[in-house]
């Protein structure tokens, strides 16, 4: 699996920044993200923020811009051209899921990654797909 390159959705970029702490940049480093998980990010840091006040707008800020240095090291997928469109679209209808979703197994699919998500219903449709994937708590056990 070492050997193997990983697509990490927001949500197990999120966890794992939070729970490996310094160790973060260099485990993820060589793994693969979207575009649009910068905005997912941005978004899930928002709701730690404002509704929940688990932060304040300035600890909200500074995680903001260490988790975006991070994510800016990490390799870029690419799916803004009418076939990686058009992949994403066909698995979001074939699975029943949203495009931005759909938008990981594609990836995954083209790129050969695996897809290290703790979203279960994201994990169900990638295993309909015959992708592999992975939790973040999987990720942390093959750190050894």
């Amino acid at each position: 699996m070492r050997n193997r390159r990983l697509l990490f959705d927001a949500n197990s970029i999120f966890t794992l920044v939070r729970e490996l702490k310094g160790k973060a940049p260099h485990l993820l480093s060589e793994g693969l993200i979207l575009s649009l998980a910068f905005y997912e990010v941005g978004n899930a840091i928002w709701k730690e923020c404002h509704p929940r006040q688990r932060l304040d707008a300035r600890e909200a800020r500074n995680l903001l811009s260490n988790i975006f240095a991070i994510m800016r090291a990490m390799k870029l997928g690419r799916l803004d051209t009418e076939d990686g469109g058009g992949r994403a679209l066909e698995l979001a209808c074939l699975l029943d899921l949203t495009y931005h979703d759909a938008s990981y197994l594609a990836e995954a699919r083209t790129s050969g990654s695996i897809l290290v998500t703790d979203d279960s219903r994201l994990r169900q449709a990638a295993e309909k797909a015959e992708l592999e994937t992975m939790t973040t708590e999987d990720f942390k056990a093959s750190l050894g």
